[in-house]
């Protein structure tokens, strides 16, 4: 007969996320090396994004820009849009769209295509003293990518905003190709006239704003890119959302907000250099002194509604489509 004190049976359970986390420990697992992959799913990603809000795109840049319009009514995107809309044709609204695509294309495919690749080995050569949880590395890796991918895509975002901009007697710029020859042309014609190379001229009006665009480059993928990977994780680690389309939606917003306060008197700044063809400023300090003197220190923050509405939501769209397209091409979420 059996005893009927027999000491009940204790069953240990642990859970799934303590597993993984002792394997990770124990076994160094290689990184998905889809590097291309990721360049190509961020750059349709930020393509799709820019073709969606490139209307708000542009009534930012001519509010950047209002000054140049004399008699203009109110400063406010509405008016802006409105008025654009109303004199110029609805179509107006996707100025610059050939521009912006071969932008993000460059831009964005680096800056968060390789994103990434830059954490990987940055984790690697520091031998893991920059923790994958940490600030540090996502920023700096961050940083490195933002620098890459706003210096060589400077010629196409200044076209862009080229293309963007006002003009009375209308647009001197027949299609992007011919905005490209044209800018090159003046600043040939312009280094020619002062006894210099044309050809280092022409170069040297395409990468005009070039500071002052991987600045901006740097401070909008710092904040966008980081807070959007920090948040996730955050949430994630304490158990408060699992991996999906409420947690993308839910870093992305916050994305959108922090990137658009810290970019904007930078992305100012870009625009005024980008469509200065009188050379009225003598470089990026010039250019933020003329404007604090000018028009004050709200002279910096511009456009700034408009900017929150078209950088939120292509922060929003282009990471809950960038997640996406990764599901679609196997890899891992970011």
């Amino acid at each position: 007969m059996a005893s009927a004190s027999a000491a009940p049976t204790t069953i240990s359970v642990t859970p799934l996320e303590e597993k993984v986390a002792v394997l990770e420990q124990e076994v160094e697992v290689p990184r998905d090396s889809q590097y291309a992959l990721k360049f190509v799913g961020a750059a349709i990603s930020n393509m799709a994004s820019s073709a969606i809000c490139n209307p708000t795109d542009i009534v930012k840049v001519r509010q950047q820009l209002r000054r140049q319009t004399p008699g203009a009514r109110a400063n406010a995107f509405w008016s802006v849009g409105v008025e654009m809309a109303r004199k110029e044709g609805i179509m107006s609204l996707m100025g610059g769209l050939s521009a912006s695509m071969l932008r993000e294309v460059v831009y964005s495919g680096i800056r968060m295509g390789t994103y990434e690749y830059f954490k990987d080995k940055l984790h690697a050569a520091t031998k893991g003293a920059l923790t994958r949880e940490g600030l540090a590395l996502k920023i700096s890796a961050a940083t490195i990518a933002a620098t890459i991918g706003s210096a060589l895509a400077n010629p196409a975002d200044l076209v862009k905003v080229r293309m963007q901009a006002y003009y009375p007697g209308g647009s001197p710029y027949r299609n992007m190709r011919h905005a490209f020859a044209s800018i090159f042309r003046e600043g040939a014609s312009f280094a020619a006239a002062k006894g210099g190379s044309r050809v280092s001229g022409g170069f040297g009006a395409l990468y005009r704003g070039v500071e002052a665009t991987t600045i901006r480059g740097i401070v909008l993928s710092a904040t966008q890119i980081c807070s959007y990977d920090q948040i996730k994780q955050s949430l994630k680690r304490r158990g408060m959302m699992q991996e999906g389309v409420p947690l993308h939606l839910v870093a992305s917003t916050f994305a959108g907000l922090f990137c658009s306060i810290t970019s904007n008197p930078v992305d100012v700044v870009k625009v005024r250099l980008m469509n200065d063809k009188t050379h009225e400023f003598k470089g990026t300090f010039d250019c933020v002194r003329q404007i604090m003197v000018k028009e004050g220190l709200f002279g910096f923050y511009k456009g700034f509604g408009m900017c929150w509405a078209r950088l939120g939501t292509h922060t929003i769209l282009t990471f809950l489509i960038f997640e996406r397209v990764r599901y679609w091409f196997g890899i891992e979420a970011m």
